[in-house]
């Protein structure tokens, strides 16, 4: 049995055919990024309980690089106010997802610290966290350094910006 359909206000019998869809690709993740959290594999993102994450989970978002240590008065000061405009980012199903590189002197204190983060890192053993705090040039902390979808420093230290839904309009810009 075939549908009925209206067509240009009459009444048809057959098979309606719709126009072809937009062409739609996943998005990726830049190769800036990639690089900078350890490579295509991009194994050694976790989450706070040692929960291993894909790298694809990158993809489509604004990435904050936050340079931080436990030892830093200021960073204490800080992370929760990013803590909290993290949150409510990902309650608002933002497209928003921070990493720490850590700039503590020993692993237990990154642990420590990192356990009371609610976003990813890479691990203080990870020669890819010595490498991007290199290539962030890190002078001081905290750092937070905002890379857009497509790979690009759109702020090379966001820690005086506001933390708001506008900030990250505009980080997510092209």
């Amino acid at each position: 049995v075939k549908p009925k359909y209206m067509q240009g206000g009459v009444e048809a019998v057959g098979w309606e055919v719709s126009p072809p869809s937009v062409r739609v690709t996943a998005a990726s993740v830049s190769p800036f990024l990639s690089s900078l959290v350890g490579g295509a594999s991009g194994a050694g993102l976790i989450r706070p309980d040692g929960t291993p994450v894909a790298l694809s989970s990158l993809a489509g978002k604004a990435v904050g690089l936050y340079c931080s240590a436990s030892w830093c008065p200021p960073c204490k000061q800080f992370t929760p106010l990013l803590a909290n405009f993290y949150l409510d980012m990902l309650k608002a199903g933002r497209p928003f997802e921070v990493i720490f590189l850590s700039c503590d002197k020993d692993e237990s204190s990154f642990m420590g610290y990192f356990q009371k983060m609610p976003w990813l890192s890479l691990p203080y053993s990870s020669p890819a966290r010595e490498a991007a705090l290199a290539t962030l040039k890190v002078q001081g902390i905290p750092m937070l350094t905002i890379v857009n979808p497509n790979g690009r420093v759109v702020e090379a230290n966001a820690v005086q910006t506001p933390l708001t839904g506008a900030s990250l309009d505009r980080w997510l810009q092209p």
